[in-house]
């Protein structure tokens, strides 16, 4: 049965893509490759600074498609708790965190966690003021349905971004105006061949509390 705020119950993505392009709200990439690559990292030792950025933050996955990946994420960086955001796949990823949940067992730390179904925007704009950690992965242009909506969900990052906390960015086409970033490259765990990158979006409190991790992980990794 459809839930509330789910778009579609076909079983196939394609059907999914084409309902999603026909709303308008955003186009339906199943993904969730950009989300690994960065939890994989995160198990690295260059990587493991992710754990400070997320530990106690609400985390909140934008367009988190079928993998359970964001949230394995955030439970392993000792996350408070975390929220999918998914309208087009939200029944996968609710089976897909469950899955690895039962499959980890002890090895993954729990935390409670939600999928919901509505659209980016519209899930931004019931939440409060300074209150969360957002991760995006792979929300790039292509699959958004205009400008002025990508500029309403960074105007939405904007206000929701705990004021030490950061907007976690990879491969994605999101610049939330009156954030500083940084941005750097690291070599995809699975893949060393293959080269992913994040940027971190914050305000003056988030990046003068972690100062020493941006200072040490902020610039190239080649180049260390």
């Amino acid at each position: 049965m459809e839930k509330e705020g789910e778009v579609s119950i076909s079983r196939d993505w394609k059907e999914r893509l084409s309902v999603s392009r026909d709303l308008g709200t955003g186009f339906a990439a199943p993904g969730g490759e950009f989300t690994r690559a960065l939890y994989e990292w995160a198990l690295t030792p260059d990587g493991t600074f992710l754990h400070r950025l997320l530990e106690n933050r609400r985390v909140v996955e934008l367009g988190a498609g079928m993998m359970p990946y964001g949230y394995a994420l955030a439970a392993t960086c000792g996350a408070k708790n975390f929220v999918a955001v998914e309208p087009f796949y939200a029944d996968k990823q609710r089976a897909s965190v469950k899955a690895m949940i039962e499959e980890q067992g002890s090895l993954l730390h729990r935390i409670p966690y939600k999928v919901d179904g509505r659209d980016m925007l519209d899930y931004l704009k019931d939440e409060a003021d300074e209150l969360l950690c957002v991760v995006a992965c792979g929300i790039e242009d292509c699959i958004l349905p205009s400008t002025e909506y990508r500029k309403q969900v960074e105007g939405e990052i904007y206000r929701v971004l705990e004021r030490d906390a950061f907007f976690l960015s990879s491969h994605s086409d999101l610049y939330p105006q009156g954030l500083k970033n940084r941005e750097l490259c690291f070599k995809r765990p699975a893949n060393p061949k293959v080269e992913d990158r994040l940027r971190i979006h914050g305000k003056r409190e988030a990046f003068d509390k972690y100062g020493d991790i941006i200072d040490r992980m902020f610039r190239p990794l080649h180049l260390k």
